[in-house]
């Protein structure tokens, strides 16, 4: 992690954090009901052969997250779930190579021969069933299987499918998946109508201290953070299409809420060094908020967080201390094809920048700029594609020029403060850069880079007084001449 030269040599004795450690969630299917129950007669359209299905997976509490739709256009292709006729069944048994299924009453029996029988009415019919979690016994997930042909036991009311178990990957030629929030379910998922607007979160809400040795010709100091935090979290829209295995679509929304970071940080030692001297460090990489779907999904956000000093020609006796806190606004918003970048668009991520102390108590000479870097670096794989997301910000940023001052008569002329001989004049810059990168996973090549926001916003010069009062310098030479003339 880092370099060493001649000129210089930078030193990290010890990095201190406070950041959890965020497990993956796996997401749990969303069982479909078959209405059957408390006298309701069965909808036996659930038992249809369809051109496409929706599946949903969510939280275990119930809240949803992710919805497939899986899409069967060809005429020799369809799809069928079994969880939206599983309350017409007496039993299910599954074996490696057959999925029997035994109805409850002759006339859900009698319609699923009728509409299922079209597999046996030529060899190259088949349809892709679904058993749900559980359907198969132990299995905590659901299962894909084509079938190609069917038996029937009428006096039994049972139906014997040809099982050929399959993986998601395979038998999902053709569809559209969305992570996040989401308005509402494929019309083509049967007449149920399901809104979904739970959003997927990235966590921002972490604390990081540190505190680093840096080591140069003719210069020791340290860069320590006094508090260095970042607060909120980003909801993130996740989609991603494909017909017959090629994608036609890739995209995400990413939006900030209640999202800030703060950086003060003081730089204290002595010595001075004439090389610019520009150094980042990592500090942090955990992985946060992330998903995962068995064999359909896996969206890993990782956050890492560098603070980087820049110095340039500095020579110093004592300290500064800088600090700035950078917030986003609500109302940003970013959406990214991955697909075509010319379709990008974003707005509101110019963050608010203010300084939280700027403070000099000895003295120092030369450019100083320090910063923090948080970034989210997501991971998304999508039935064997996959796309790689960098969010990173410069942010917050203070660059000051500083430059030592000597003089009998004052060295500050700030109203109101008492003057001295010594002083350290500086002009402070405040600012933040937030740009986004994203690749194909596997690529080095980046498929585009984005600058969401620069700013770079100059404050009024300050002056920091320290060293003798003036007065007391004076009245000291008045009483040595009256004594002298005694």
């Amino acid at each position: 992690m880092l370099s060493k030269t001649s000129a210089h040599r930078w030193v990290i004795p010890f990095i201190l954090f406070n950041a959890g450690h965020v497990l993956c969630r796996n997401l749990v299917p969303i069982r479909l009901s078959s209405g059957v129950g408390n006298g309701k007669r069965a909808d036996l359209s659930g038992l249809d052969l369809l051109s496409a299905e929706t599946f949903i997976w969510g939280d275990e509490d119930g809240s949803s997250l992710a919805s497939l739709t899986v899409d069967m256009p060809g005429e020799n292709e369809n799809i069928v779930n079994m969880e939206r006729f599983d309350g017409m069944l007496k039993s299910i048994e599954c074996t490696a190579d057959s999925v029997a299924l035994t109805f409850i009453d002759d006339a859900t029996f009698a319609h699923a021969q009728q509409v299922w029988d079209w597999v046996n009415g030529a060899d190259n019919h088949s349809f892709v069933s679904v058993a749900g979690a559980g359907d198969c016994g132990d299995n905590v997930d659901r299962k894909p299987f084509v079938v190609s042909s069917i038996a029937y036991d009428e006096e039994a009311n049972k139906a014997t499918l040809s099982a050929e178990w399959d993986d998601w990957k395979t038998i999902a030629h053709s569809y559209d998946l969305v992570v996040g929030s989401i308005a509402e379910s494929s019309e083509a998922a049967g007449k149920m109508r399901r809104d979904i607007d739970k959003t997927s979160t990235i966590d921002f809400n972490h604390d990081f201290p540190f505190s680093f040795t840096i080591s140069a010709n003719g210069l020791s100091a340290s860069l320590a953070c006094t508090d260095c935090s970042s607060k909120g979290e980003f909801d993130m829209e996740f989609k991603i299409s494909q017909k017959l295995f090629i994608p036609t679509g890739a995209s995400m929304k990413i939006k900030p809420k209640g999202v800030s970071a703060i950086a003060q940080v003081k730089l204290s030692g002595s010595g001075s060094v004439t090389d610019a001297l520009t150094k980042e460090f990592e500090i942090i990489k955990i992985p946060v908020s992330a998903l995962s779907i068995p064999g359909i999904l896996d969206l890993g956000p990782f956050l890492t967080v560098s603070v980087g000093a820049e110095l340039l020609g500095i020579s110093l006796t004592a300290g500064i201390t800088g600090g700035a806190t950078a917030k986003l606004d609500d109302a940003a918003i970013l959406e990214v094809d991955l697909l075509d970048p010319e379709k990008n668009t974003f707005s509101g991520w110019e963050p608010t920048v203010d300084t939280v102390d700027v403070k000099v108590d000895a003295s120092i000479s030369g450019g100083v700029a320090i910063f923090l870097k948080p970034s989210i670096e997501l991971k998304a794989e999508a039935l064997g594609t996959g796309f790689e997301i960098g969010l990173n910000l410069k942010a917050p940023n203070i660059n000051a020029k500083l430059t030592a001052i000597a003089s009998p008569q004052g060295a500050c002329t700030n109203p109101g403060d008492e003057k001295t001989t010594l002083g350290v004049n500086a002009g402070i810059n405040i600012g933040a850069q937030l740009n986004i990168a994203a690749t194909r996973s596997g690529d080095s090549d980046p498929l585009f880079t984005v600058q969401l926001a620069q700013l770079d916003t100059p404050l009024a010069a300050i002056c920091f007084p320290f060293g003798d009062p003036v007065a007391k310098r004076s009245l000291t030479r008045m009483h040595s001449r009256q004594i002298s003339g005694l």
